[in-house]
């Protein structure tokens, strides 16, 4: 069984793979605004909002974490999204 520091080790890396993941998804999120806004569409689709809600709840539940946690993550990550997004429409 690992010892506290070497589980501690084990989620300093997975921390490192999830922010890299996320700053590529914020990217990507950048890159759609700009689309959006190019195309003269609105920067934020509160249905599109509502399928990213679902799809988190979906993958969640395949790995066993709880509604409540994938409405947190979800919602997480969709606020900094949406937040970087408004500042192209600004």
């Amino acid at each position: 069984m690992p010892n506290t520091d070497e589980l501690r080790a084990q989620i300093e890396a997975i921390d490192e793979q999830i922010i890299d993941l996320i700053a590529t998804r914020m990217e990507i999120a950048d890159e759609l605004a700009k689309a959006k806004k190019k195309s003269s569409q609105g920067y934020w689709d509160e249905s599109k909002e509502r399928e990213v809600i679902d799809r988190y709840h979906e993958l969640c539940e395949e790995v066993s974490l709880s509604e409540d946690e994938a409405h947190q993550i979800a919602e997480t990550i969709l606020r900094i999204s949406k937040e970087r997004q408004k500042h192209f429409f600004e």
